[in-house]
């Protein structure tokens, strides 16, 4: 079933996407990466003389902030993506399993809907930092991975929504 293949092919890439965001800082001295604040959107940073692992920060650099204080720091290095990007990927990686193993019943209308509702709490709780000047770093590790599962929902349904569905011809 092609829904099944590309579920697996998305798994696969989150899943390594994420390994490489934790190995990368264990692969430098401590001190190689800090102090990357930035904007999203743009290259704040050379990162051609770091070799491969310059590519995995260079994706971060292009689509996060990367601010320190909002960071996750290994071996001494930040990650490459601040905490709530890591927080994403981490549900979103965990959902996927599930909408692997769940196969059809993902496109369920119900999946969709609960998957939509899990991405409230993160804009709620970005709205409150904002608004409130507030840095609440675990929470929001923990609601990014709700998102990221309430992501994996959503794509979960718009890749089984049709299966087992005859084609039109």
């Amino acid at each position: 079933m092609i829904q099944d293949k590309s579920a697996k092919i998305l798994l696969a890439f989150f899943g390594i996407s994420l390994g490489l965001i934790v190995v990368t800082p264990m692969l430098y001295p401590p001190g190689t990466f800090s102090g990357l604040d930035g904007r999203p959107g743009l290259m704040d940073h050379d990162w051609g003389s770091y070799g491969a692992g310059g590519i995995v920060y260079a994706i971060g650099d292009l689509l996060c902030h990367q601010e320190s204080a909002r960071s996750f720091f290994l071996n001494g290095n930040q990650l490459p993506f601040c905490i709530r990007d890591k927080g994403l990927l981490i549900g979103l990686v965990g959902g996927l399993v599930i909408v692997y193993r769940e196969g059809v019943s993902s496109g369920e209308l119900r999946r969709l809907l609960f998957g939509l509702l899990l991405l409230v709490p993160t804009a709620a709780e970005y709205a409150v930092e904002h608004m409130l000047d507030m840095n609440l770093p675990i929470l929001r590790f923990i609601l990014g991975m709700v998102s990221g599962f309430g992501a994996a929902l959503i794509l979960g349904y718009a890749l089984y929504k049709n299966a087992g569905r005859e084609a039109p011809l």
